[in-house]
C-alpha cells in the first residue's frame, strides 16, 4: 500500500510539472518559483547580446524598388493564386516602406496587417518630397 501512495504522489507531481510547463510554453510566463531565475538569465543574455546594426537607407531603397517590380510582375502575370501572391507582395512592400521611412526619420502610421492605399500614397509622397527615390 505505501508503494501505491508514493506512485500516486509522484504521478501528481509529474502531471503538475507538465501542466506548468505547457502553461509556460503557451503564455510565455514562467512559473512563480522560476521567475527570478528566468529574469536574471534574460538580463544577463540581453547585456551580452550586441545591439543590431541599422540597415542603411540605400539598401532599403533597393529592396523597395525590387518589391515594386515584383508587384508589377505579379499584376501582369497569370500564375495561379494571383490574389494571394499580390497580397503577400504588397505586405512585403508595406513592411519595406515602413522600414525605409523609419530609417530616414519620416513618421510611420501604425498598421498591423498592411497599409491602406492612402497610407501607402502618403508615405511614398513624404519620401519623394524629402528627396528620396527608389
Amino acid at each position: 500500500m505505501p508503494y501505491v501512495l508514493g506512485n500516486v504522489a509522484g504521478l501528481v507531481l509529474v502531471i503538475g510539472g507538465l501542466v506548468t510547463g505547457v502553461r509556460w510554453l503557451t503564455t510565455g510566463q514562467p512559473p512563480r518559483y522560476l521567475r527570478p531565475l528566468v529574469t536574471r538569465v534574460q538580463t544577463r543574455r540581453d547585456a551580452r547580446r550586441p545591439l543590431p546594426e541599422p540597415i542603411p537607407p540605400i539598401l532599403l531603397a533597393m529592396e523597395l524598388s525590387r518589391l515594386a517590380a515584383h508587384i508589377r510582375r505579379v499584376e501582369a502575370g497569370d500564375q495561379p493564386r494571383k490574389a494571394e501572391r499580390l497580397m503577400a507582395a504588397r505586405l512585403a512592400y508595406d513592411h519595406a516602406l515602413r522600414d525605409y521611412c523609419r530609417a530616414v526619420d519620416i513618421p510611420v502610421p501604425m498598421a498591423i496587417r498592411g497599409l491602406s492605399r492612402e497610407q501607402r500614397f502618403d508615405m511614398e509622397s513624404a519620401l519623394i518630397s524629402a528627396g528620396y527615390e527608389w
